[in-house]
């Protein structure tokens, strides 16, 4: 392993300069003995040791001996704001969105955004993760809350606002007040496009929730509104088995269903989740090259079902991973990926492979950046995209002796490996510590303010502390809202009259 002092400079890296690791992972795959030349932010060149002459192909390389560098990860699906309500959600039945993220995004204050999101951003970068995608309907001075974290952090942010107009899904909670008109939503979508302009790293987009959510005219007006700009239309569809019943039960079509109707699929829509989908729905999103953002560790913990997504690949959908807020780790998101195929897909037909490594490397940075509209951009160690890239340590026990790099990163690499992240040719982490800002200092100043806002969210939990469930534990309830003194306060439809 690199000496720590050696580490640490590589957060004095600038300008061109060219890395020397033991391998790295090119467009085509794993590369032994490679010399990265990047320059102005980018990578300039991707050549064989044994043919870089120094002066002619570029600088001297810094030898990082011991090493290997991947290209950063993208997390194509998440809701960034909602970092201090992690294990609350464990144990919870499906769609806790509505008794946990719908109260907090309604509790949200710019202050509170700005914190979530910083907090959010710094796990993500100690996890991999250099390019978030935003799910959420942001009003303006809370998106440009959001900005200032991001260009603070160093991350890149695909940045989305919206709006619903219609609400026909049934909260145990408070709801954010997201309600506009198509007009205003157009409006909102214009100011949101400027607003991101200033940020080098800040892309814009749109996001509808749901099917429930929207009117089918809101849905057609927002998603060609991107087709017609360029941006990255959002919508979680086929997620959850009450949302599918819900849109045939008010529709006669199932939610990709409707939406292929509506002409809202297409190359700049991106469709989260799409676990419970039909082979005719994935028909629909590979003739309009829709792309799906899978989530598998959000399979695991809340969902009904696992996205099929070798299936979606074998078609010619376009897919990358997505964390949906569990876990802002890009390890986590490449081992689930793998797992979850395996298990809900693999078992039965005998699948032994399921992707065969390679696969979920490639949809955690390649497949995840068309997704996000970001595939001129980032996703690639290719000449001419940003330098988003990762530096590994090769020499610790569980990952040595090598014998298949790129497996190895699916099942064994994990951020304790992880040396540095790079965001646009500069080091944004090293060593889990962040280089643009004092990450110590920041999480002692806001973790109370964190802990409050999950306090006034009145967040409802059914499932109840894991202790409760221990045999013999006291009869205690366990549906009762959060509450600052840690009493619990029942909801009045389960009170004792």
């Amino acid at each position: 392993m690199m000496q720590h002092a050696d580490i640490q400079a590589l957060g004095a890296l600038s300008g061109r300069y060219a890395l020397a690791p033991d391998i790295a992972l090119a467009a085509e795959g794993a590369m032994a003995d490679p010399v990265l030349v990047i320059n102005d932010g980018a990578f300039e060149a991707v050549i064989p040791a044994r043919d870089y002459r120094v002066g002619v192909d570029g600088p001297a390389p810094l030898r990082l001996s011991g090493t290997a560098i991947i290209p950063g990860m993208l997390d194509v699906h998440h809701h960034i704001i909602e970092p201090f309500a992690k294990s609350l959600t464990c144990g919870e039945p499906a769609q806790l969105w509505r008794r946990f993220w719908l109260p907090m995004e309604a509790a949200a204050t710019a202050r509170r955004v700005y914190i979530g999101a910083k907090w959010t951003f710094l796990e993500a970068l100690r996890g991999g993760v250099t390019t978030i995608v935003d799910h959420g309907l942001r009003e303006r001075e809370l998106a440009a809350a959001i900005h200032q974290a991001a260009d603070e952090t160093g991350i890149r942010l695909v940045s989305s606002t919206g709006a619903y107009d219609a609400s026909n899904f049934a909260a145990s909670g408070p709801t954010p007040e997201a309600s506009a008109s198509i007009d205003r939503a157009l409006a909102m979508a214009e100011q949101h496009i400027e607003d991101c302009r200033p940020f080098a790293r800040v892309t814009p987009s749109l996001a509808c929730g749901t099917v429930q959510s929207n009117s089918p005219d809101m849905i057609k007006a927002l998603s060609r509104f991107c087709a017609d700009h360029g941006l990255l239309f959002q919508i979680h569809a086929n997620e959850h088995t009450l949302e599918v019943h819900a849109c045939i039960e008010a529709t006669g079509y199932r939610p990709v269903e409707l939406l292929h109707r509506l002409g809202a699929l297409g190359p700049t829509t991106l469709v989260a989740h799409a676990t419970l989908i039909t082979s005719d729905e994935v028909r629909m999103l590979a003739e309009t090259d829709t792309a799906v953002a899978y989530n598998p560790v959000a399979s695991i913990w809340k969902g009904n079902a696992v996205t099929p997504a070798l299936d979606l690949l074998t078609a010619g959908v376009r897919v990358g991973l997505g964390s949906d807020a569990t876990r802002n780790d890009g390890f986590r998101m490449l081992d689930a990926a793998e797992t979850c195929q395996r298990l809900a897909y693999g078992l039965a037909r005998d699948d032994f492979s399921c992707g065969a490594g390679w696969r979920w490397l490639d949809e955690a940075t390649r497949g995840g950046a068309s997704a996000a509209q970001l595939g001129a951009v980032t996703g690639q160690i290719a000449p001419g995209l940003r330098a988003d890239f990762l530096v590994l340590d090769r020499t610790g026990p569980e990952v040595s002796p090598s014998w298949d790099f790129e497996w190895e990163l699916v099942r064994f690499y994990d951020r304790a490996d992880l040396l540095a992240t790079f965001v646009d040719g500069r080091a944004v982490s090293i060593l889990g510590r962040g280089v643009l800002f004092d990450a110590d200092a920041f999480m002692n100043e806001v973790m109370g303010e964190g802990i409050q806002w999950a306090y006034d969210s009145r967040m409802l939990r059914l499932h109840g502390a894991s202790g409760q469930h221990r045999p013999y534990a006291a009869e205690t309830a366990r549906r009762a809202y959060i509450t600052k003194d840690n009493q619990p306060v029942l909801p009045r439809s389960i009170v004792k009259r």
